[in-house]
């Protein structure tokens, strides 16, 4: 498959993935990249991977109440209306299945010299967390031929499966860790972008998946004996879970096709002009007046101040209604993802919050949500930990991540307020609170996996649909729709996936 979907590796792979052309069908070279270094297509793997979570998924900022978009952009019809088509999300396909054929030849090379065995093993935990994303937005998808590059019409299989193959393909992973002998490459920060060889933190970041992983299929009675059994794997391996951030930085900067590809995407350019997305997503009036009845510091950190205002107090933050025809005009409305000091109109100047600097490092998974996945569990009898401990450090975790001026003293000012979904003792759904919370501190970060929340508990439940007159349903899509390249490489095997459709074929987790 991966013949069809494949992309360069190398220098561009490592640095360029913000100026993202992966598509050669042309290409019949199943064997283009086998002559590239492991340890290259590694740090190229990690970046991809960062750059999938952080900048494939826009849309979805407008679904979950943080985003709408400005009047006068064509995203606005495709994204209000839901009526999208299967061009549309196309490219999280083609980034994901290129990036997993670059993972596919670490794990060769790591067969073919078994001094390369830690390498293998983090190409297996990459390699499981971009198909979790596959099946989170498509559901069965191809995924054991996919695995072999000769083969270019791959079958698809059944999502539940590939979830527990992932599970497994995870502890395959972490048993190769710890019995890699002393022989072994050590992998070093120019390979190991996100760890600089800390295996320990690798082997929690695939506890964490997993994890994650298991909380998606909660709402399924079904499933309940198969978790409570991969819970208790975790434990026995005893390495916990994630308790710092994963993020990659491969040496971001200002140069032109180094920037952190969030800043690049969502902020501004090289020379500091504004990317269009920050012209054209807008704070949706949601999540904004969320931040203003919770008296949350986080909207100064998740939003621009209003361009121009000049009242008391001094900044003011203004979203708009998704799908409101005729709002917001692109200065009527803060824009997202940065903090700009009064008399700032460029990049220039102090940053704070989603954008702080071309040079920020980018995140496959952070701290915060690895907290609010244990809370989540803590609250569900899963694990013993106190699940009230955990909820206030996903919080605090979150206003570090923002560099919010004393995190911990303005989180602990935050969670003691005796506000629903806010306070613990004052939330009567702890549950919600902790799903709530966790959407309020992924904004921006990882749009998918509050998609998969929002998808699996119905939280943050009074979050609105989009208001255009011409949205094709009431409630948004549940998934996408398979990509227009299937269709014409691969026709016969996703036509076998039968009729799809975005608000009714759901994802197998869904309750």
């Amino acid at each position: 498959m991966f013949r069809n979907i494949i992309r360069t590796a190398g220098v561009l792979l490592l640095m360029g993935s913000c100026s993202k052309s992966y598509l050669d069908v042309n290409n019949n070279n199943p064997n283009q990249v086998t002559t590239v270094s492991p340890h290259l297509l590694l740090a190229g793997t990690l970046n991809t991977t960062a750059s999938i979570v952080t900048t494939d998924f826009p849309f979805l900022g407008c679904y979950q109440g943080y985003w709408t978009i400005a009047q006068g952009f064509s995203d606005i019809t495709d994204y209000a209306n839901y009526n999208f088509s299967t061009n549309f999300g196309q490219n999280i396909w083609t980034d994901v299945y290129g990036n997993l054929g670059n993972l596919a030849q670490i794990e060769a090379a790591a067969k073919a010299d078994t001094t390369l065995v830690l390498y293998g093993a983090m190409a297996k935990i990459i390699k499981a967390l971009n198909f979790q994303i596959l099946v989170d937005v498509y559901n069965n998808i191809p995924y054991f031929d996919a695995s072999s590059p000769l083969n270019i019409y791959p079958k698809y299989d059944n999502a539940d499966t590939v979830y527990q193959h992932l599970v497994l393909t995870i502890d395959t992973a972490i048993a190769m860790i710890n019995g890699a002998t002393p022989g072994a490459v050590q992998p070093t920060g120019s390979d190991d972008i996100m760890f600089s060889g800390n295996m320990t933190s690798w082997k929690q970041l695939g506890n964490t998946l997993k994890l994650r992983m298991l909380l998606h299929q909660a709402g399924l009675t079904a499933k309940a004996a198969y978790i409570q059994a991969r819970l208790a794997d975790i434990a026995t391996e005893g390495d916990g879970f994630l308790a710092g951030n994963a993020w990659v930085n491969p040496g971001y900067s200002q140069n032109t096709n180094q920037q952190n590809p969030f800043f690049s995407s969502f902020g501004f350019n090289s020379t500091g002009g504004a990317a269009s997305n920050y012209t054209s997503f807008k704070a949706n009036i949601y999540t904004i007046a969320f931040f203003n009845n919770t008296n949350d510091v986080r909207i100064g950190y998740d939003y621009a101040p209003l361009t121009g205002y000049t009242g008391n107090p001094p900044y003011l933050y203004v979203g708009a209604p998704f799908g409101t025809i005729g709002l917001p005009s692109p200065s009527s409305a803060s824009s997202i993802g940065a903090y700009m000091p009064a008399t700032s109109s460029t990049q220039a100047g102090p940053r704070v919050g989603l954008l702080q600097s071309d040079a920020q490092s980018c995140p496959l998974l952070t701290a915060t949500e690895s907290l609010f996945l244990q809370a989540e569990a803590a609250e569900r009898g899963w694990i013993s930990s106190d699940p009230q401990t955990l909820y206030q450090q996903a919080i605090t975790a979150s206003y570090a991540y923002l560099l919010v001026n004393n995190p911990d003293s303005a989180a602990g000012a935050y969670y003691a307020q005796p506000i629903q979904n806010v306070g613990w003792s004052a939330s009567t759904n702890k549950l919600e609170a902790i799903i709530v919370q966790k959407w309020a501190a992924l904004n921006g970060i990882d749009l998918e996996e509050v998609w998969s929340d929002y998808r699996r508990t119905g939280f943050p439940s009074d979050l609105p649909p989009s208001n255009s007159p011409n949205a094709v349903s009431k409630t948004p899509p549940v998934r996408l729709l398979y990509p227009q390249i299937e269709y014409q490489t691969n026709a016969a095997n996703v036509n076998a996936e039968g009729s799809i459709n975005q608000f009714t074929s759901k994802i197998f987790w869904i309750p």
